[in-house]
């Protein structure tokens, strides 16, 4: 088949200026790119997880939506079951909300992002023909509320509003009074508030019970140890949980998935506790080994992964690539607005922080 075939009239033609999402695997000393959380799971938990998984009838399909899942999650948030809707990782969870809230043609949606977020609500909405309206942060990476007040008002306003807080790819923690100054002004729009990373900021989750009724509540079991399940999750409003439904597919979430999530969160719930404090640990260091950088700026860091800008701005490039050619793996962030000559750097384990500071010795003059 050619570009020329007759059906390829018929493909979405915003798809044609999108890029492939798909990393290569490598082999790696230190994976500090992802954002996943390094931290190995003891002993006992992997032979409970063994026999679980044993149990699973391979034959057979899972619960079309995941409901002892569903009533587990809905406990922690003291909401009911029908309240939360289970994706395969945030990522789908995602999509439900564009393909609910996108894409009318007598009124054509758009939604409004800060700019630089989470890639994949812009290439989510993209490949559904939503046009997205981007705002950039300000210098030190915080909302820029003016801004964003100006863009959700645009035409007849925004569909939607994905925001990240903690943020990715920055660690930002945003204002809270500026947020919920953005859901009160903006009652057509929904806002999707998406906390993947808050189990690294104690204390500071905007959930509660009563949100207002155009904020969808957003997370994720990838942050905490489970990233290999892919099962994320959204608390809706009452009138948005029978549209995103209706746009899930049934049997979405795998029944190995839904049966090991179910473990971890009632039988290993301290161990997994004691995983992100471990973490937590782990995250003063590496601000510790970012901050010996010669002539670094550091961000605060309310993730599991720390933002470091460098002076010149070439030299993030250089050394993602010298450290890439040592196993050890960092996210170069300098082409993305807003952040010229930053690094992203997870926290990792502490031996591939050890790795990492061994690293920068060898590649940067002057690292102390």
């Amino acid at each position: 088949m050619t570009a020329s075939s007759p059906w390829t009239r018929h493909l979405r033609p915003s798809l044609a200026a999108l890029d492939v999402y798909d990393i290569e695997p490598v082999q790696a000393r230190a994976r500090l790119s992802a954002n996943e959380c390094a931290e190995p799971w003891p002993a006992e938990v992997m032979v409970a997880v063994a026999k679980r998984v044993a149990d699973v009838e391979l034959g057979r399909y899972p619960d079309t939506s995941g409901r002892k899942l569903r009533k587990i999650l809905a406990a922690r948030h003291g909401v009911e079951p029908e309240a939360v809707v289970l994706g395969n990782g945030s990522d789908e969870v995602i999509s439900f909300l564009l393909t609910a809230l996108g894409g009318r043609p007598s009124e054509p949606s758009f939604m409004v992002i800060p700019t630089p977020t989470f890639q994949m609500y812009a290439h989510a909405a993209r490949c559904r023909g939503i046009g997205v309206l981007e705002v950039p942060l300000t210098e030190d990476l915080q909302l820029d509320e003016a801004l964003m007040h100006e863009a959700l008002d645009v035409a007849l306003g925004a569909a939607l509003c994905f925001l990240a807080r903690p943020n990715n790819p920055t660690s930002g923690l945003w204002d809270a009074a500026v947020i919920e100054r953005l859901v009160a002004q903006h009652p057509a729009t929904v806002f999707v508030i998406d906390e993947a990373y808050i189990r690294y900021a104690p204390g500071a989750t905007l959930w509660r019970a009563g949100l207002p009724g155009n904020v969808v509540y957003m997370s994720t079991l990838s942050k905490i140890g489970l990233a290999a399940l892919r099962v994320g999750y959204c608390v809706a409003p009452g009138p948005l949980r029978k549209p995103l439904n209706v746009v899930r597919n049934p049997y979405n979430v795998s029944a190995t998935s839904l049966a090991v999530a179910e473990l971890i969160l009632t039988e290993f719930d301290e161990v997994q506790k004691q995983m992100i404090a471990r973490s937590l640990s782990a995250r003063y260091h590496l601000l510790e080994i970012l901050g010996r950088l010669p002539r670094a700026q550091l961000f605060p860091a309310h993730a599991n992964f720390a933002v470091v800008r460098l002076d010149p701005p070439d030299e993030a490039t250089r050394i993602a690539r010298e450290l890439a050619a040592r196993g050890i793996l960092v996210k170069d962030a300098s082409g993305l607005p807003r952040m010229a000559g930053c690094l992203r750097v997870g926290v990792g384990t502490e031996a591939e922080l050890e790795l990492l500071a061994a690293a920068l010795r060898e590649v940067v003059p002057g690292f102390a």
